[in-house]
């Protein structure tokens, strides 16, 4: 398997006979021959652009698996047939593709994805998105809704994993990462959503509490950026 980080949540994963394509908005889009499956959590500029839809000009076999708050009018008319729009807790089957959702706790839905006997997860904009500042009653809903949702993962093996480690949160950049290890965890677990911001990658991996984690951690640096696992 072979992982590239494109930018932001954005990630293209390479199997042995077909391509996933993770909420791509910007960057250089993946080069391949293989069937490709595009997966997009939600509408936000930073998650969806209809850019996707020129992978399917190129001749290629190409699968579109929308979270349904995007609009169908931006699915070009000849391509509407190849989109499935997805919405929350609910299983789909798609070529090679076996994907169920998950409730986002902002906009949309999260992907657990089975193929090639592998499993992935994205988590789209599903964080715990707790913010200094905020009440505290909401910021204790939102903790316990984040932690709802991930107990659909319990007990599952995940291979992979695409989770928020998100720079804005400061104090609490690190709560969506450290919920996602303790309920569900990954062999590999590939932070996003950093805003360009990578130092919060090792700040998580070097805090002493999460020393069990550390290594589960993809050292993501930058855009363009190859994993071979």
């Amino acid at each position: 398997m072979k992982v590239t980080y494109i930018v932001h949540s954005c990630y293209y994963v390479e199997l042995e006979h077909c391509g996933l394509l993770f909420d791509y908005y910007s960057g250089p889009l993946p080069e391949t021959d293989k069937p490709l499956y595009v997966f997009a959590s939600h509408s936000h500029d930073d998650h969806f652009s209809p850019d996707v839809f020129r992978l399917s000009q190129l001749g290629k076999e190409v699968h579109y698996l929308l979270s349904k708050d995007i609009f169908r009018s931006r699915v070009p008319e000849e391509l509407k047939e190849s989109v499935t729009f997805v919405a929350p807790r609910q299983f789909y089957e798609v070529g090679a593709v076996r994907a169920a959702t998950l409730r986002s706790t902002d906009q949309g839905v999260a992907f657990l994805v089975e193929c090639e006997g592998k499993l992935l997860y994205h988590a789209g904009d599903l964080n715990c998105w707790v913010w200094d500042g905020a009440p505290r009653f909401q910021n204790d809903q939102m903790k316990r809704a984040y932690q709802e949702e991930l107990s659909h993962l319990a007990g599952k093996h995940i291979d992979v994993a695409f989770v928020p480690l998100d720079p804005r949160q400061e104090a609490d950049f690190d709560l969506g990462m450290k919920y996602f290890f303790e309920i569900a965890g990954a062999d590999h677990v590939f932070p996003m959503h950093m805003w360009g911001d990578y130092s919060v990658v090792p700040l998580f991996k070097s805090t002493p509490t999460y020393r069990e984690y550390a290594d589960k951690v993809m050292d993501v640096k930058g855009p363009g950026q190859v994993f071979e696992l």
